[in-house]
């Protein structure tokens, strides 16, 4: 009986002398710069913890007592932000799943070539390179996500985003082209194509409509569009950023449309849903031209002489 007691007395002093210690072990945290941990799967506790704590005997102990009281083995891989927790608060976290969130923005304007290094520039595994795994009636792969921000986890796959982006784009396109106001004579590729020339024109919102107007207008009387921005996606993804005479003139480029007649065969960029009103909502008008006066906006001309004297105003015929 008195070896029991004392038996008993030894274990009670013994995790008394450990209490404070091991309360203090949960409770501190960790003074590590790298406040960002990625946790594989099958990684077990002591490798996780070894990513910002030394695990020397005490740390050791002091986990493996806290794991036959708590499953904390029962850990969710992932990427989680750990700065400012202490040890227990980083378990409960990883125990949750709370991994970290991160936003991939595709933007309107952004082209093929540009999605492409956004993903590659990205947490996501790519999937999807050159949209080629989006499931679309369209027959081009330019220009055909909805542009907003999307969130999304380290190692997700890009073919989730882009064709929940592809689908949005095209619920979007046929509410609007069933409930439409005004007539258009544009099918549904015909008016992505034309808003991201509108995109790509634009200065602001407000001026879309007018530019469509010009596009519509020109393409009424079988003239030729004569966009910059077309000749342009046409040399890529090696324009060095100047369009040369030769470039006007080279009837090869299938989206010069200095040289071809109508629109390019695909779109150019994606388009805001702004551009695509515009080229749905507007009609042909009695604009015929539109050259920039500021960084912003354009100037409007009904006569090609109306047109040069504008330009000969602005000094952009030197």
């Amino acid at each position: 009986m008195h070896l029991i007691r004392s038996l008993i007395i030894c274990s009670l002093l013994i995790s008394l002398s450990i209490y404070a210690p091991y309360k203090a072990f949960f409770d501190q945290v960790p003074q590590n710069k790298n406040l960002v941990i990625n946790i594989e799967r099958g990684d077990t506790i002591y490798e996780v913890f070894s990513l910002f704590l030394p695990i020397n005997f005490a740390n050791k102990l002091f986990l493996k007592i806290y794991s036959l009281r708590n499953d904390i083995n029962l850990i969710q891989y992932g990427e989680y932000q750990i700065g400012n927790k202490s040890i227990l608060d980083i378990i409960n976290l990883i125990k949750s799943g709370e991994t970290i969130t991160h936003k991939l923005k595709i933007n309107e304007g952004l082209n093929i070539y540009d999605i492409e290094n956004l993903i590659n520039d990205s947490y996501l595994i790519n999937d999807c390179s050159f949209l080629k795994c989006i499931n679309t009636n369209l027959s081009f792969r330019e220009g055909i996500l909805y542009p907003d921000t999307y969130f999304y986890k380290k190692g997700m796959s890009a073919s989730e985003i882009l064709n929940e982006s592809h689908t949005r784009l095209e619920n979007y396109l046929n509410n609007k082209l069933k409930n439409k106001s005004t007539y258009t004579s544009l099918n549904k590729e015909e008016v992505l194509i034309l808003a991201s020339i509108i995109e790509k024109e634009a200065g602001n919102d407000d001026e879309k409509s007018k530019i469509a107007s010009v596009f519509l207008k020109r393409l009424s009387i079988g003239m030729r569009l004569q966009a910059d921005p077309t000749i342009i996606y046409g040399l890529l993804p090696n324009f060095d950023g100047d369009i040369k005479k030769s470039d006007i003139l080279d009837k090869n480029n299938k989206y010069n449309t200095y040289m071809i007649n109508g629109l390019p065969p695909t779109p150019i960029s994606i388009s805001s849903i702004s551009s695509i009103n515009a080229s749905i909502d507007s009609l042909p008008g009695d604009y015929l031209f539109f050259v920039a006066d500021s960084k912003t906006s354009h100037y409007f001309s009904k006569t090609y002489e109306e047109h040069l004297n504008k330009i000969n105003e602005l000094g952009l015929n030197k």
